[in-house]
């Protein structure tokens, strides 16, 4: 169970509490509140025993994902990655855009690995070719999320916490990590930049789901009009 849902059920049981304080005033059977938290934690308690926080993960994705906000975010994010990663010379081979169910709730609960709120760019590299600086490439990827969302959404950024983490460890034996990863950043931030409009029509194509391929040719197609 990770911190969000944890997050969720104290406010349910904060606002039940309230519920059976104020419910008294206004002529509301405590027997409500009280039916209701034995209901959540019911379902809390099978979601957790028997499908290990998935329905959990499930509804929390389900319920961001309505959010235009948050997909817009989130897509900004990951279009980061995948754009900067087709730059470098990564070759993309998948994407899933973190809050943004792909699958049913049946498939959800059957799966031994879905987390819900997951998102990311897979590539594939090819150590024997194009070697050159590939840890300083690496880094400006793994940055790369980070840097769309500063560069699109007025410099704020929510997501990014496992990306920075995953960077961390990869360049831990480094003479100064924090230089590489500063440096990472802005390198990330100046490439985005200066293919802000390739950017934009790439998230949009991620936000709706389209294949690899597609977002390809978006690339492509948007990188011919600023040139």
């Amino acid at each position: 169970m990770n911190v969000t849902a944890t997050d969720l059920l104290a406010i349910a049981i904060f606002t039940i509490t309230m519920m059976s304080l104020v419910g008294t005033m206004v002529g509301l059977s405590p027997i409500v509140p009280a039916a209701i938290a034995i209901a959540l934690l019911s379902a809390w308690g099978i979601d957790i025993g028997f499908w290990q926080g998935k329905f959990g993960a499930y509804a929390q994705a389900w319920l961001r994902a309505r959010d235009p906000k948050y997909r817009e975010r989130v897509s900004y994010h990951e279009a980061g990655h995948f754009l900067a990663a087709h730059v470098l010379g990564f070759k993309v081979i998948n994407y899933a855009i973190a809050g943004i169910v792909g699958q049913s709730l049946g498939e959800v609960l059957a799966s031994e690995s879905f987390s819900g709120i997951e998102g990311g760019v897979e590539i594939e590299v090819d150590n024997s070719a194009n070697s050159v600086n590939l840890l300083d490439r690496y880094c400006t990827v793994y940055m790369a999320g980070i840097a769309a969302e500063q560069i699109m959404c007025e410099g704020e950024t929510e997501g990014g916490l496992d990306d920075i983490q995953r960077l961390r460890q990869a360049i831990a034996n480094l003479p100064n990590p924090i230089v590489q990863e500063r440096w990472a950043l802005l390198n990330a931030k100046n490439l985005l930049s200066d293919r802000r409009s390739v950017l934009i029509a790439l998230a949009e194509q991620m936000q709706n789901g389209a294949s690899i391929e597609a977002c390809y040719q978006t690339i492509e197609q948007a990188t011919l009009t600023i040139k």
